[in-house]
């Protein structure tokens, strides 16, 4: 896994959002010591240079559920896996007509070819995320004597479940099947570690939460950054090193209403910083820093948000220091985000009326996607002080 996400994170050209999800699902598949914590993988699968063989599985004989396949995200990981990949995709939804109106984008996106396959190889069925049941059912019918091989859950929002029922995990692991999702909330994340690790542990599933580009890759290229600097530097530790992440989104990013659902309902919470080893809260979007994310995003202006990376990377790397910035342009949309974040949270918290906002808000961002564009960049520091150097600060960087 190291190797594999240190030779993606490090490539100059710009790498989909999409296919790192999928290489997520590779190695969910290829993986060999499954538990919800973490997992590894024969070292016959990695090639001399570093990317994950598909010679131990063929994908055309993979079938997969898509927990929201109907979304933006969900969308682009059923046609990744159906059109480049050759897998069978269910989709799982509430709405047949969710389901419909993404086929036809697909219709006006691909060719009559790739369409015609989508058609032939994507079948929809209603589920409720929330209730195991309707998941395990589905996941135990066989096509062909062929049963499901893996569930990816991308059918967010995930901020404020910890007291939900995660019935798309729970079923997965229940029937066997390995797991990945792209759930962006720590206290959600922690709470499905809590309930479900010791039976996917003892029940050989293999899980992997909180993937994607962030939360994901960013926290990847933080491990990289620390263990390649622990590494040279042996009087040093984790709590010696600082990390910050900052991370850009022109525009909407090209997603979807339900990433605007979930940014309003992150404006809810207040920022969590660690400082020597504390943690405090930050009023989000407010105070504003200067970042450089390399020649092709350039400056962009960056503020305190309440991300996963913060309490994760000071949780499992045990650094003592860590902070999450983020930011969007135009810059009128910071400053929307900066007044919305001082309305009160009992408000901003609640998802129907932060949907209906999102519903609302949603052809006014496409409008400003068309001037801003639709880009994602994140950021990586690193900073320790080198005794070598006379206790010089020094700060190593990962940029995406």
């Amino acid at each position: 896994l190291h190797i594999v996400i240190s030779k993606m994170a490090c490539r100059r050209r710009r790498m989909p959002s999409i296919t790192i999800i999928c290489v997520w699902i590779q190695l969910c598949l290829l993986s060999f010591c499954p538990c919800i914590e973490g997992l590894s993988f024969s070292s016959k699968n990695v090639g001399a240079g570093g990317d994950v063989s598909s010679s131990s599985f063929s994908w055309g004989k993979k079938r997969v559920l898509v927990v929201g396949g109907a979304g933006r995200v969900g969308g682009s990981v059923v046609t990744e896996l159906v059109l480049e990949q050759g897998a069978d995709v269910v989709v799982g939804g509430t709405q047949q007509e969710s389901f419909d109106r993404t086929k036809s984008r697909w219709k006006l996106n691909f060719s009559e070819e790739k369409y015609d396959t989508l058609d032939k190889k994507v079948t929809f069925v209603k589920v409720d995320k929330e209730e195991p049941s309707t998941i395990s059912k589905v996941l135990l019918q066989q096509k062909g004597g062929d049963s499901f091989d893996l569930v990816v859950h991308t059918a967010g929002p995930f901020q404020g479940k910890v007291k939900t029922t995660n019935g798309v995990l729970e079923a997965a692991v229940d029937c066997g099947v390995p797991y990945v999702d792209v759930c962006d909330d720590y206290g959600t994340a922690s709470a499905a570690k809590v309930k479900y690790a010791a039976k996917a542990k003892e029940k050989n599933v293999p899980c992997i939460i909180s993937t994607g580009c962030w939360p994901g890759v960013s926290s990847l290229m933080a491990k990289q950054l620390t263990t390649h600097i622990l590494s040279r530097k042996n009087n040093l530790t984790p709590s010696d090193l600082s990390v910050n992440f900052s991370f850009f989104t022109a525009g909407s990013g090209g997603a979807g209403a339900t990433l605007l659902v979930a940014t309003f309902l992150i404006l809810a919470e207040q920022a969590l910083q660690v400082v020597n080893g504390k943690r405090t809260n930050i009023t989000p979007m407010r105070q504003y820093s200067n970042v450089n994310f390399g020649p092709i995003v350039g400056d962009k202006q960056v503020a305190h948000l309440n991300l996963l990376e913060t309490a994760s990377i000071h949780d499992i790397l045990g650094v003592n220091n860590v902070q999450s910035l983020f930011g969007t342009a135009p810059g009128f949309w910071n400053t929307l985000l900066g007044v919305m974040a001082q309305l009160p949270s009992s408000l901003l918290s609640n998802e129907p009326i932060m949907e209906k906002l999102a519903i609302f808000s949603l052809p006014i961002v496409r409008l400003v996607d068309m001037y801003a564009g639709a880009t994602n960049a994140m950021r990586c520091d690193v900073t320790y002080n080198d005794d070598e150097h006379n206790n010089k600060l020094i700060t190593e960087t990962a940029l995406y």
